[in-house]
């Protein structure tokens, strides 16, 4: 690790005083610097080192390189990602303290129950990697054969290395987080959920999602499930840097300027889309039209997209058509700002609103869940306050 340059506090100090003139940077011994405690956990010291070694650790995740770190520019940035990394470090520790004063300690069961969880997911990536290249090997008479097993131990080894631990670390590591859900367990385990609570919920999420049908899906209790259709599509496409003038041209407020470049374009390819429109009209395969003009979207057109009619992915005008068809149907030339889409309607799956009996216990696990994070937090709270004595300024 780079060496760090502080200012040193007793040259500002004799400064102050008088006692001498004057004013620089000096070199600090990095052993004393790394050896400063910069916060006691009941007791237990942390030190300034441990702080570095973790900032070094984890300075992607910072997004900072070793430049950025020594950038005297950046200094202030640097000391308040120090402050969280010190402060992360400390919680951890006071966790483990009070994990051991409950009675769960790391044990043999614990660590080889840690190394069962890390074996499965080796294996998961395993049968992750080995699916893709079966994937990507289809049309291949001889797949490449690999160690799958090998690779996905390298993969995870190389992850666990970037966390700055070793593999035996890491198990250690699965083992004391262990502790502390036990201890959270314990601790916030009783927590309850009213049927009051459960029907407010129900009511309250019902209408938000009603009224957010782009964000239902994505809620942790999914209440209601608009009205969707299943499609494929065949693009014929205007040059992007002419869907990106229209745009701008519409931002701007010149939907006239607007209107004209776009209609322009899309009779430059008119031909072509009908063309093609003939042929699906004719009956040729849906599928192997999409590989010839849009091999991109190939893979996903096998088995076409599921969508509600406030995608902000898709088109506008692409919607309106879409729902209006029947499932089987094909739609004529459809003309948006990206050019023309012809669309084949799969499926149709009607709106639903999932009762209250159906997802009761999916409501009350996630507000059990809920209740026991804000319970945590302030007790976490309140053991960091009287266990947790901080030096910043040493940082």
């Amino acid at each position: 690790m780079k060496h760090i340059k502080t200012t040193s506090l007793l040259l500002a100090i004799v400064l102050l005083l008088g006692l001498a003139a004057g004013c620089g940077i000096v070199q600090v011994n990095p052993e004393k610097d790394r050896a400063q405690v910069v916060a006691e956990v009941n007791g237990e010291k942390i030190l300034k080192g441990e702080v570095l070694d973790r900032l070094d650790r984890d300075k992607a995740f910072y997004n900072l390189t070793d430049e950025d770190i020594e950038n005297k520019n950046k200094k202030e940035e640097i000391l308040e990602i120090k402050k969280a990394i010190l402060d992360q470090i400390a919680t951890e520790k006071l966790l483990l303290q009070k994990a051991s004063e409950a009675g769960f300690e790391v044990t043999d069961e614990l660590r080889e129950e840690a190394k069962r969880e890390l074996q499965d997911i080796k294996k998961d990536i395993e049968q992750q990697l080995r699916e893709a290249d079966e994937q990507d090997q289809e049309d291949e008479q001889q797949p490449e054969e690999k160690n799958y097993e090998q690779e996905a131990h390298e993969y995870v080894n190389e992850q666990i290395a970037a966390m700055g631990m070793t593999e035996d670390e890491y198990i250690e590591f699965l083992a004391e987080q262990k502790c502390i859900e036990k201890l959270f367990e314990k601790t916030v385990g009783d927590v309850q959920v009213s049927q009051e609570e459960i029907d407010e919920y129900y009511n309250e999420e019902l209408s938000v999602q009603k009224e957010n049908i782009a964000f239902a899906e994505t809620r942790p209790v999914v209440l209601y499930e608009p009205e969707k259709v299943r499609v494929k599509h065949v693009a014929i496409e205007i040059p992007s840097e002419k869907t990106s003038q229209y745009l701008e041209l519409m931002n701007d407020e010149k939907e006239d300027e607007a209107k004209e470049l776009l209609n322009k374009e899309l009779e430059a390819i008119r031909d072509e889309a009908n063309e093609i429109l003939d042929k699906v009209k004719a009956g040729e395969d849906f599928v192997k039209l999409v590989e010839e003009l849009n091999p991109e979207l190939a893979v996903v057109m096998e088995e076409g997209i599921t969508t509600h009619k406030e995608n902000f992915y898709l088109p506008e005008e692409y919607l309106e058509a879409a729902f209006k068809l029947d499932e089987g149907e094909v739609s004529d030339l459809v003309a948006t700002p990206y050019g023309y889409y012809i669309i084949k309607l799969e499926e149709k799956y009607p709106e639903k609103t999932y009762t209250l009996e159906e997802k009761k216990e999916d409501i009350e696990k996630q507000l059990k869940n809920q209740k026991q994070q804000e319970k945590w937090s302030e007790i976490v709270s309140e053991w960091k306050e009287k266990s947790i004595k901080k030096f910043e300024r040493r940082l």
